[in-house]
């Protein structure tokens, strides 16, 4: 189903439609400035309440990630997972044109009544914004356009659609190459062993590059570059930058494959960037008097298959786990496996005594017009045997920045730092990188299964006073720092100790509101080509 010329009417002006073509970024910006704004506030409580387990499709807006190798997922200390996904061009090219694919399908599958809504009514939120911004017009409207108009437009509807997690990076290549030519050392010129080589590779672009192995041909490069570093030393910084810039260049190009290219004077590219808090071993370890939560199976990982069904794109047939994603990185002995998935557990609102009001308050009846009998809210800190609990919204969301073809999941890595080492990474690239964290403030205990008490007051400086062990320090206008803290390097698959920051402040991203819509059960083989559609993708049914 398309959306009709009247409803297009109805929602965007005519002369909206006819000047994006014109001034795509503008344009767009004010054309959304009114009517859609308070659909993105962040001011969202925590949780999902819920009556029954049942499978969901994915109702938010993130881009489809297409190569692996563009993806990143890292666990570090403070109990969230961030998803970088670096943006290539065909990405921004066919993004309306996925939102479009992807409303489309859910709308034809509704209308046939092939998907029966229960529950929530987040489709018909998502619906509204589709509407809204008139997507099939814009979709339209690429017939006449070129590709770069097509992806600069694009681009501005991500950002709209997804504030504060759209991040265009431009850096100097100059302050770069200079940056990279001051941690050469003497020693280097005379010699490197393999470590080293990877260290100085990783540092052409700190906390962005995870390169675990060199070819003989990069080696060979490396070293080149490495001396002309040491033939530069004598010279005046301007000369040394314009004596390196063209080797510097041409090594990393060849070892980022093209991910972050250099236009003109500048490193120049966008990525999206997803933080979500999440659930970790239901234990605790020390770190320098500090206790904090405790992370078992550290390492460089990928993907993997689940080891009952043998695919990596897993859902559980156990109703608790309500059909969502299941993404398998570990395997234990001969049947187990740690994964990111979600666990429901029973919570009745009333009867949750130890959570504060405001947790406990939601919607009172669902669109069946019942009342919610339950409420799923991660716990962010110790609660699994080992997996990586996320909530079902994020998880529906990761899904869809992950490739849609089950094979391809195999090639997504996986990096999980040790109990002590952050996440740190420049995220706006400022060239001044933070510890990465999340506005979540929620953690309990269990007891027989059921949720118990909570582990940590929920105000923002309780809770992280518990969850940072007591490292976390905060300036006078209230933002948080550490001192004396290290991130990870990775050795092949063993996560290490990387750089210690002597003071390194802390990001926090918004909580995401979980976008999701719950429908009656359908067989796994369909829920799981459902969350796969997309502009490259269309709905085939199970298969």
């Amino acid at each position: 189903m398309r959306v009709t010329a009247n409803l297009r009417a109805r929602f965007l002006p005519a002369l909206v439609i006819s000047s994006l073509a014109m001034s795509p970024v503008s344009a767009l910006a004010d054309s959304l400035d009114e009517g859609v704004s308070e659909l993105y506030s962040h001011d969202i409580p925590y949780g999902t309440f819920y009556q029954r387990y049942e499978p969901t499709f994915y109702t938010g807006f993130v881009p489809r990630g297409r190569d692996p190798e563009r993806i990143h997922i890292h666990l570090g200390r403070g109990n969230q997972t961030r998803v970088t996904v670096v943006l290539s061009d065909d990405v921004l090219r066919d993004y309306a044109a996925d939102l479009l694919t992807r409303y489309e399908a859910y709308r034809d599958l509704i209308d046939r009544g092939e998907i029966v809504l229960t529950q929530n009514a987040a489709f018909e939120d998502f619906e509204a914004t589709i509407w809204d911004l008139d997507v099939e017009g814009l979709v339209a409207d690429e017939a006449g356009m070129s590709e770069e108009a097509i992806r600069t437009r694009n681009l501005a509807l991500m950002e709209r659609l997804n504030p504060g997690r759209v991040f265009r990076i431009s850096m100097p290549i100059d302050e770069v190459v200079r940056r990279w030519a001051a941690q050469v050392k003497s020693a280097d010129v005379k010699g490197m062993d393999r470590k080293r080589q990877i260290e100085l590779v990783n540092l052409m672009l700190p906390t962005r590059l995870y390169v675990g192995a060199l070819d003989a041909g990069v080696s060979e490069d490396l070293k080149a570059l490495v001396a002309l570093a040491g033939e530069s030393a004598s010279l005046l910084e301007a000369e040394a930058v314009d004596r390196l810039r063209p080797a510097f260049v041409g090594l990393f190009e060849r070892v980022t494959k093209g991910h972050y290219p250099v236009v003109g004077d500048r490193l120049a590219f966008v990525e999206f960037t997803a933080i979500y808090p999440v659930g970790s071993f239901n234990q605790y370890t020390e770190y320098r008097g500090q206790r904090i939560p405790m992370y078992p199976t550290p390492g460089r990982r990928a993907l993997t298959t689940h080891q009952r069904t043998k695919t990596p794109d897993h859902i559980p047939t156990v109703a608790v786990y309500s059909y969502s994603p299941w993404l398998p990185y570990m395997h234990v002995g001969k049947t187990l496996h740690n994964s990111f998935h979600t666990l429901w557990w029973r919570m009745r609102p009333a009867k949750a005594s130890f959570l504060p009001p405001e947790l406990r308050d939601g919607e009172s009846r669902s669109r069946e017009g019942e009342p919610y009998n339950y409420l799923w809210l991660l716990s962010r800190g110790p609660m699994s045997h080992g997996c990586t609990h996320v909530t079902t919204g994020h998880i529906n969301e990761l899904r869809q920045l992950l490739p849609a073809e089950t094979e391809r999941l195999f090639d997504v890595e996986v990096f999980l730092n040790r109990s002590y080492l952050f996440d740190v990474f420049d995220i706006d690239g400022d060239f001044e990188p933070e510890v990465m964290g999340v506005k979540y403030f929620v953690a309990y205990s269990l007891r027989n299964k059921a949720p118990n008490k909570l582990r940590a007051p929920t105000d923002r400086e309780s809770f992280y006073a518990w969850l940072y062990g007591g490292a976390l320090k905060y300036d006078a206008e209230g933002r948080g720092y550490f001192t004396g803290v290290m991130d990870a390097k990775f050795d092949g698959p063993t996560a290490v100790k990387g750089t210690e920051y002597e003071r390194i402040e802390l990001y926090e991203a918004e909580y995401e509101p979980e976008r999701f819509q719950f429908y009656a059960r359908k067989p796994i083989p369909f829920v799981r080509e459902l969350r796969k559609v997309g502009a490259d993708r269309p709905f085939a049914g199970a298969s």
